[in-house]
């Protein structure tokens, strides 16, 4: 009896050793959470000290105090035809956009985007999609289809060969430098500084296009595409402050351009990136450290990627952290079903998280955004 046990022990040591250590690390031991907020509309977005969210109807925008849990009514659009299309944070105020039906353009509406600091409001840029919209803020700046607003100096800056309709070709820093690709299939790197200072990379011989680029204040990562014998891949690459550049992964293309936040993010000198393997037929997730170090965290089983597009097993980034943690999620393609995870780098462990419109890291601390309710993540 005593051989048996010390038989099944050895076997079970060695199916755990034989297992992919990476998926056996994500175990389903759950976060708790605490719920810090709650409106009766619609969060769009939440800093340190501060919640921006719309009533439901879309009419009223609200300012909430997270220190202090006073509101400031910022607009209300009640008795217009108007709705709350967006608004988003600045470091000192919210720039929001109003929406209005028009069946002369199209799309069939018109927006105006505002800003409002401290109960005055100015407008912005008016006109039907995409001249109509800001498609993002940080700090003190603001990002529309072909220029970047010091929303402080009121100076604007013009960004040739942008042309933007969404977040998929472009990251802008909160000191207002704007990295981008131009909306084509061959496309260049542009770097647009706070100065107006433009640095163009041209695509190297044997190159096709760039695409995806992100900042974290020095470092930027990117894509670029090669053709290969057996066809087209993407290579993504890290290019530091000395313009030393490192390849960190080859995958398969699937598009030109795309959004690519859910492939690879950038912080704080932190990356977090997939990559494909094409011998076992599946992602790996890694991180690597502003040293350099890099570490594999999680991967999909074996031959589980090249089947069908809807039971295709994938990893998705939710967001990095400036500690190198980072939320993600695994979709499990043959049972249609998602998995969410907080991987910490600290402590070298996984643990789930429900899933969420927006995850953020603040001051030491992740927070799980809904559509209506703020959250803490507290992990044991």
């Amino acid at each position: 009896m005593k051989r048996r046990f010390i038989f099944v022990w050895a076997f079970m040591l060695l199916i755990l050793i034989l297992l992919p250590p990476l998926q056996a690390s994500a175990a389903d031991d759950w976060s708790s959470e605490v719920l810090l907020n709650e409106f009766n509309g619609t969060i769009l977005g939440f800093d340190d000290s501060r919640i921006i969210w719309k009533e439901t109807g879309d009419k009223v925008l609200w300012l909430y105090n997270r220190t202090d849990g006073s509101e400031v009514k910022v607009y209300d659009a009640t008795g217009s035809d108007y709705t709350i299309h967006s608004a988003k944070l600045s470091t000192e105020g919210v720039v929001f956009t109003l929406s209005i039906a028009d069946s002369s353009t199209w799309p069939p509406y018109r927006h105006s985007v505002y800003y409002w600091n401290d109960g005055n409001v100015r407008n912005l840029a008016d006109g039907p999609s995409p001249y109509g919209d800001v498609y993002e803020v940080k700090g003190n700046f603001a990002l529309f289809t072909n220029r970047v607003l010091d929303l402080v100096t009121e100076q604007s800056r013009s960004l040739p060969n942008s042309n933007f309709v969404n977040t998929n070709r472009f990251d802008l820093s909160a000191d207002g430098t704007v990295v981008y690709t131009d909306p084509t299939t061959r496309s260049n790197l542009y770097k647009s500084l706070p100065d107006g200072t433009m640095t163009t990379l041209v695509l190297p011989s044997g190159y096709i296009s760039y695409s995806g680029p992100l900042m974290d204040g020095t470092n930027m990562i990117y894509q670029v595409l090669k053709s290969y014998s057996s066809g087209y891949k993407w290579l993504v690459r890290l290019r530091d402050a000395d313009d030393n550049i490192t390849t960190l992964a080859l995958n398969p293309f699937y598009s030109y351009i795309f959004n690519p936040r859910p492939y690879y993010q950038i912080n704080n000198g932190w990356i977090a990136y997939k990559e494909y393997n094409k011998e076992k037929d599946n992602w790996s997730l890694y991180i690597r450290s502003p040293e350099g170090e890099t570490k594999p965290i999680f991967e999909t089983p074996s031959q589980t990627w090249k089947q069908s597009w809807y039971a295709r097993d994938g990893i998705s980034i939710n967001q990095l952290g400036p500690d190198g943690s980072v939320v993600y999620t695994v979709r499990y393609g043959k049972l249609n079903y998602t998995k969410t995870y907080l991987y910490s780098t600290q402590s070298d462990t996984h643990v789930r998280v429900s899933s969420g419109k927006e995850f953020q890291y603040r001051n030491g601390a992740w927070y799980r955004m809904t559509s209506n309710s703020l959250f803490a993540i507290q992990v044991q």
